[in-house]
Parts: structure tokens; sequence; C-alpha cells
């Protein structure tokens, strides 16, 4: 879904064409398609920041959410929803784990002796194989079940890189490891800091979870799970190419913009971000010279063993007959681990004066 206002001025659109929306590889719908978390007077979710880049990495699909009109763009959109506040299934929840680690489907060495539905097939067998779930003692899934937060502690913890002992957050309702069977489950998490309680000290082991809690852990997992985190430059090895591949396929001579040698190192939003963004540079240059310039190396200021974001500063200079504006910014880009490599799956832009 494309959304540009027609009366946009050069460096306005500049700044937005690097975080023009578009269809991404691994999901069809971007956040702003998303009805229910943001409401009626402006305020967000709680759960809204981790949601969000769910939804950018290709994670989060939403459920279908009808055609709404907006009002401001003067179009019709197919929304999607995020039901945040329903209730997650096993079988939900195994899907999303199994995205999120971007497994390759196997079969266990017993198979569950209930009916997995097929969407979640491949999910819950791998997760088997690989010791992520196990089930009931009498074989069982429960896939239709819908899953405790204790449930979910245990499945990421079994998913962890981070191997190491460490002594996580006493809740009140979990005085020792005697009181609950996921207790080493859920010290793990805590210690990591992939779950923090509820306000008033408990964990509520036992209580089913909803969707933003547990997409909440989820996004917590990719974040905190560091044992395994790569040396700086095999992140900065996609970023950087990706922006070479920018800069020149921006200050090419003439009037085409040729970006596909930044695409092979985008994935989610990101994927089709440029097919938008060289529709509206190629109208723009037909009109001004536009060249876009960035500083190397780039910063890393956060990693873990499948998350990390990079900061580069960049210039754009746009001229036109004997008028000349310039754009300085920090440029963040944001990467996830998929099989053994790192792509740009989101990044935001912040103005320099």
């Amino acid at each position: 879904m494309k959304r540009i206002s027609a009366t946009l001025v050069i460096v306005t659109f500049i700044i937005m064409f690097f975080s023009f929306p578009a269809t991404a590889n691994q999901t069809d719908y971007l956040v702003e398609d998303f009805t229910d978390l943001v409401y009626a007077d402006g305020t967000q979710h709680w759960a809204y920041n981790q949601m969000s880049d769910l939804i950018d990495m290709g994670i989060l699909k939403g459920y279908d959410g009808g055609t709404v009109w907006d009002e401001e763009l003067g179009i019709t959109f197919q929304a999607q929803k995020a039901l945040p506040d329903k209730k997650i299934t096993r079988a939900e929840f195994a899907a999303l784990l199994y995205q999120t680690l971007n497994l390759t489907p196997q079969t266990p060495s017993e198979s569950f002796t209930d009916t997995i539905p097929s969407w979640a097939l491949d999910a819950v067998n791998t997760l088997a194989a690989a010791g992520i779930v196990k089930g009931d003692p009498e074989g069982t899934f429960r896939p239709g079940d819908n899953i405790s937060r204790a449930e979910i502690a245990t499945m990421i913890v079994q998913s962890l890189n981070d191997n190491t002992e460490q002594e996580g957050k006493v809740f009140s309702d979990l005085p020792d490891k005697d009181s609950h069977w996921a207790y080493p489950f859920i010290e793990k998490a805590s210690a990591i800091g992939i779950i923090n309680g509820l306000p008033d000290g408990r964990f509520a082991p036992n209580r089913n979870a909803k969707r933003a809690e547990a997409l909440t852990m989820l996004y917590n997992f990719l974040l905190k799970d560091k044992t395994q985190a790569p040396e700086d430059q095999v992140i900065l090895d996609c970023s950087d190419a990706m922006l070479k591949a920018m800069e020149k396929g921006i200050g090419r001579e003439g009037t085409t913009v040729d970006l596909s040698g930044a695409e092979p190192f985008l994935t989610g939003r990101e994927k089709l971000i440029l097919n938008d963004s060289v529709e509206y540079l190629n109208e723009m240059k037909q009109q001004v010279t536009v060249n876009y310039q960035v500083t190397y190396p780039g910063e890393i200021v956060r990693k873990s063993d499948r998350l990390a974001e990079v900061i580069y500063e960049t210039l754009i200079t746009v001229q036109a007959e004997e008028q000349k504006m310039e754009q300085r910014a920090k440029e963040h880009y944001y990467l996830m681990k998929m099989g053994n490599e790192w792509y740009i799956y989101s990044d935001d832009l912040e103005e320099l004066t």
C-alpha cells in the first residue's frame, strides 16, 4: 500500500525516502496497516514497539481486518488486526517461535498422538526435533489449548544460545525451585531479561498468555540472547554493502536510478521500499540532481545473536538550477540474522541540524 502526499516538497521527499512504506518479502502488510495497535485517542498499545518490530521482520502476520477508508490519503486499504489482547494457543506460539528461529523443517523421532493443524505441523515437528517442545507424558501436544506464561518461558529458554547459569528475579508467587515445574526456565528467562513479571511482583506462571505478552517475550528473546553475537565486521559487511549500492545507484549519471544492488541485503518491510523509492526518485531526477553520501564506518550501537542496530552519518544533496539544498542525517539501520546471513529489515532517520 503506497502512502505519499501528492504535494511533497523536495526535502520532505528525501526524508521520507528512508521510511517509505511498501509491501515486503516476508510480510504483505506494514505496521501502518494494523488498526488495533493505536487507539482512537492516538495512544499506542503497551507492546506497540515490540509488535511493530516483529511486523517489520515479517514474524507477526496478523489477521484480516477488512477494508478501511483512509480519510487523509483518500484511499481504501486492506487492514490487519494484531489482536494483542487475545489469548494465544500452543500451536500459534509454536508457529511464531519457528518463524523467529528461522528453522529448517525437520521430523521428530516420535510423532505426537493428537492431530496438529497443517499450518503448524512443520513448526511443531521441527521444534520437537530440536528438543524445544516435548508435549505431555501421554504423547499429546494439545495444539488448540491456550498456552500458559510458564510454557512460553520454557519454550523460549529451550531455544536460547545462552547456556550460562544466572540468578533471576524472585517472584512473589515463585519463592523457590519447588514452587513450580517451570521454575528453572522462568528464572533463566528473568535473569536474561526476557520476562519482567507483573506490576504486583507475581509472574502468574499458569495464567494463559495474551498475544502481546507472548510477542514481547519473543522480541526480548531476540534482543537479549547475546552469547554468540558476531564480530562487528560481520554486521558491517551487510550494511556497508547495502549503502554503497545505494550511493552508486542514486548518484548515477542521467535520470535513471538503479538500486538493485542493495536488494540482496534487505528483508522484511525494507525489501520492496526500494521499488517505490526508485519510482519517485526517478521522477525527481527529471527535474533535479540528487546525490547521496555516506560516512564510513558505521557505528554498531547494539547487537545480539540475532539482532543489530547500526548508525551511519549521511549527506543528501539536491540541486535544482541555482538552488541547492543539503540534509545531514543519522540513519539507523536494523538488522536480523536469517540462517547464517544478516539482512536489514527496517530503518529510521534522525535529522541533523
